[in-house]
């Protein structure tokens, strides 16, 4: 039982999403300003986005828009969970009991949290490879319904995408959450 515990312990501390700390691509100053933001869990400030936005050739404008809509957009995204499955917050749902749930909005919250990191980065590739095989093994173990995250991740994006207008910002928006789906969903089983 302690080693099952140790293995679950050593699980949540290497499940992580972010991997453009880690991206020698990356200028250094970028690489430490995301790892500070990522380990803290937070947003980027407005100098930090400016940074990393001036050595990306982004416009600052994109990345600080998702992030002053973040909380709106993964409240939206939620009411729309909801909305077409609402049977995942029932009794006997996969998001039953409310802490499961709200441990789900948490998750889409940081999901679009890195996602932005990404969008500032000009990186559409920005996750960990060991970080996120980690994470679906935790959503395993813990039966996270990813369908339902799927469901909710997809309606962030659409979201996400209706506030960002020229052809290029959305592609890159479009990119990072495809590149999150495909890593979140990809199988263990190799061929």
């Amino acid at each position: 039982m302690n080693i099952q515990n140790s293995d679950f312990k050593t699980l949540v501390q290497f499940a992580q999403v972010q991997g453009l700390s880690i991206n020698k691509d990356l200028p250094q100053p970028t690489r430490s300003i995301v790892e500070r933001a990522d380990q803290a869990r937070r947003q980027l400030t407005a100098d930090e986005l400016t940074t990393i936005c001036q050595l990306s050739g982004i416009d600052g404008s994109l990345p600080g828009s998702l992030i002053q809509l973040s909380d709106q957009l993964v409240n939206q995204a939620r009411s729309h969970l909801l909305e077409t499955q609402p049977h995942l917050v029932q009794p006997g749902g996969a998001l039953h009991p409310q802490d499961r749930a709200e441990a789900c909005w948490r998750d889409c919250w940081n999901f679009l949290r890195v996602i932005t990191y990404a969008v500032a980065c000009n990186q559409s590739r920005f996750t960990s490879p060991n970080g996120m095989a980690a994470l679906r093994e935790l959503y395993r173990r813990m039966n996270v319904p990813i369908e339902g995250m799927n469901v909710a991740l997809c309606q962030l994006k659409v979201l996400a995408l209706e506030s960002v207008s020229r052809p290029n910002d959305r592609q890159l928006v479009k990119n990072c959450f495809q590149h999150l789906h495909a890593e979140l969903n990809k199988s263990a089983v190799k061929s």
